[in-house]
């Protein structure tokens, strides 16, 4: 029998899942879409041939076994516990919640009801991230790394993502896939500090900023990034590892986020004459890994598997982001 699906989100990141799910017709039903816009969720409809849209989420609930939550952060967690206590699979976009007691009650709602909660952390299923975690553990520039990630620009065009109450800014709406993929591949974290601002006018979030996580394998996260810049304005990008012996870079003429080639490299360089070593991988493994992603969730909503991103990664990463935060606040060392 096919797994009944509804979407809760007829905008933006339902896009990237959608495509899919409707190939997989082979295993789900789409039975609906649900958006607070009425054109929104009538476009989407259309677009993807899905009979059924509407403007409350809970209407799709009863014709449903499980939903995609693809609304704004600070939204998931009431929508979410409202599915899960119905009886739904769940699978939310990222970060989790915009509270830790949202996240709580997320996890509780998903183990009284023993429905599956899968977490959007896309990147596990990446393989370019997947390639440089085993780089990093197999230890080919050493151990412990700093992983170094700079990113400059006006952040995404609406305006919640850099609502304090709303979206959390950069550090929790943007860096929460580093910290999920941080955790995942580090382990726990010991201890967070920040220097943030609000540098754009109207922000209401720490837009600006940079963040150091120490974990207690002794490696480092090193996050500066803002989205507090004008539209059309960016600066440099870095994403590199740094290890006792050597470096982990992203050649400058292939940049992180050129995807037009089929194949991509990575370069571990070890210094001295030893050789440097490419590491490929897909120019659209990005794209493939949100395929995956929701293959997995199929399978879990199925109860053949459990999800490798669920509430305890989501509630995590989360502890983190707010760690970040609280440090960016109070220019104070945050202790996890």
């Amino acid at each position: 029998m096919a797994l009944r699906v509804g979407v809760i989100g007829g905008g933006g990141i339902a896009g990237a899942h959608l495509p899919h799910l409707v190939k997989r017709s082979d295993a789900v039903e789409l039975t609906g879409i649900a958006d607070i816009n009425a054109d929104a969720a009538k476009a989407t409809a259309e677009k993807y041939g899905i009979a059924r849209h509407v403007t409350d989420f809970r209407e799709l609930l009863p014709d449903a076994d499980a939903v995609l939550v693809c609304v704004p952060t600070w939204l998931h967690a009431d929508i979410a516990v409202e599915a899960l206590r119905a009886g739904k699979h769940v699978f939310c976009e990222k970060p989790m919640a915009r509270t830790q007691e949202s996240a709580d009650a997320m996890c509780e709602a998903a183990a009284q009801s023993g429905t599956t909660l899968q977490l959007g952390f896309v990147r596990r299923f990446d393989d370019e991230w997947l390639a440089w975690r085993d780089a990093v553990q197999q230890q080919k520039i050493g151990r412990p790394v700093v992983w170094r990630d700079v990113a400059a620009g006006a952040g995404p065009q609406a305006a919640w993502y850099n609502r304090d109450e709303q979206g959390g800014g950069p550090f929790l709406d943007g860096c929460i896939h580093n910290l999920d993929f941080a955790l995942h591949t580090f382990g726990p974290a010991v201890w967070a500090f920040t220097h943030a601002r609000t540098m754009r006018p109207g922000n209401t979030a720490l837009d600006t900023g940079t963040a150091t996580v120490h974990f207690q394998s002794g490696d480092e996260l090193l996050l500066a990034w803002t989205w507090g810049l004008p539209q059309g304005c960016g600066g440099a990008r870095v994403f590199e590892f740094l290890g006792p012996e050597g470096t982990l870079t992203w050649p400058k003429d292939d940049p992180y986020h050129a995807y037009e080639s089929s194949e991509r490299h990575f370069v571990i360089n070890r210094g001295g004459n030893e050789e440097k070593e490419n590491v490929a991988f897909p120019g659209n493994s990005l794209g493939a890994a949100f395929e995956r992603q929701m293959d997995e969730f199929i399978e879990a909503a199925q109860g053949r598997i459990t999800p490798r991103a669920g509430g305890h990664e989501g509630r995590e990463s989360l502890r983190l982001a707010l760690a970040i935060l609280q440090s960016g606040r109070s220019g104070q060392v945050e202790h996890l």
